[in-house]
This record gives C-alpha cells, sequence and structure tokens, in this order.
C-alpha cells in the first residue's frame, strides 16, 4: 500500500459530517475549462457530464456501473486558464491544440457557488486528510460519490487544488447546472489566434510545449 492510499481510504464513513461554517467557501469568480466540441464526445462549455465514474477522473461522482447517471452529472473547472490547461493536457505535457476542437471557455457564475472547501479541516474531520485532492482516484471517486449523495442537497461542487500547479479548483455537481449565465466570456478555439495569448501564459508556467 503506497503512503498516499493509507491517508486515503477506500471507504468513506456511513455518515459524513458538515459544519457549514467551517466547510463551506462561497464562490462567484471567473471559472475556466477546456473541452471538446468534437470527436466520440463533443460537449457544449455548459454541459456536465452525466455519463461515468470515468475511471482516469478523480472526483466522479456517478455511481457504479459507469453509465448516463441523470442525477449525478460533474465538471472540473478551474480558477486560471493556466491550471485548466494544464490539468486537460498533463500527459505528455503538449498542448494539442487542433485535438477534439479542443476550446476554452470562461464564465462566471450568476449566483455565489456554495462548495465543500477539500483545503479546510474538513477531510481530517471525517476519517482522510488532505491527500484527497491527490490520493489514488479510485479511492477519490467514491469519496466524491458520498458526497454527492450525503452533502449534495448542501453543496453545488467540491474546492480543492491542482495536483499541477496547485492552482485553485472547483469540481461542479449537478446543484451547479443552474449557476450558468446566457452566454460566456471567453470562448476560443485552442487553435485560433484568438487563445495564443492563454497558451504563451500556460508554456510560461507549467515548461508545457504547443503542437502547431
Amino acid at each position: 500500500m503506497s503512503p498516499s492510499s493509507a491517508k486515503v481510504p477506500a471507504t468513506p464513513p456511513a455518515s459524513l459530517t458538515l459544519d457549514a461554517s467551517e466547510h463551506l467557501r462561497t464562490y462567484d469568480g471567473l471559472l475556466w475549462r477546456v473541452f471538446a466540441t468534437r470527436g466520440a464526445h463533443p460537449q457544449a462549455w455548459d454541459e456536465l457530464r452525466h455519463f461515468g465514474p470515468v475511471r482516469t477522473m478523480r472526483f466522479d461522482p456517478h455511481p457504479e456501473p459507469q453509465q448516463h447517471h441523470a442525477d449525478y452529472g460533474v465538471m472540473y473547472v478551474a480558477a486560471g486558464s493556466t491550471t485548466a490547461l494544464g490539468e486537460v493536457f498533463q500527459k505528455g505535457r503538449i498542448i494539442n491544440r487542433r485535438a477534439r476542437g479542443s476550446t476554452l471557455a470562461a464564465w462566471r457564475p450568476t449566483r455565489e457557488l456554495r462548495l465543500l472547501d477539500l483545503t479546510s479541516n474538513w477531510p481530517v474531520i471525517n476519517g482522510t486528510t488532505s491527500s484527497i485532492q491527490m490520493g489514488p482516484k479510485r479511492y477519490t471517486r467514491n469519496w466524491a460519490n458520498a458526497i454527492h449523495d450525503q452533502l449534495g442537497s448542501s453543496i453545488d461542487g467540491l474546492y480543492h487544488v491542482s495536483s499541477i500547479d496547485f492552482g485553485p479548483m472547483v469540481t461542479l455537481f449537478s446543484p451547479a447546472e443552474d449557476s450558468f449565465p446566457q452566454l460566456p466570456l471567453v470562448h476560443t478555439r485552442l487553435d485560433s489566434s484568438s487563445a495564443n495569448v492563454y497558451l504563451a501564459k500556460a508554456v510560461k508556467r507549467l515548461g508545457y510545449r504547443v503542437n502547431k
């Protein structure tokens, strides 16, 4: 068993606790995501994914088996464009600006989001550690499912940090579906010149390469 596995139990407690004054964080700032507009699974900028759980994702709340779950949605977003790009293109550290119509979007939610703050002491009080943000994904998905089922009526998702650059991240759950504006503030294909400023910033910050 690896140290990170030991710090994140495979099975969450049957009853999770929540102190709203300590463990909830409100957020109404910019949110950024990179998503595919072509290929096998194209998405809209404001579309949560209801298919899951996906084995490569950390906080998919969907129960087994892997299929479409109408009551379970998820979207992984970041507080900055560099973190969003870093997360999506971490494999190989190459930003493929032409793959699957990759698109960068940013928006401000229409209301304050109520997020379970995984950077608070909530994890340790509930039997795990802050390693839940970076531990084995097969375990962290179990925690996401328990959080969704037990605390979902009180939260719109999770607040945590990126394992790539430690930037703030938000994982949105289904209750956040009513928080999207009519139009995003930024919506650009990565192969467009309008994305150059964001790509240059990511390359400088992360050391990634960009394929032309």
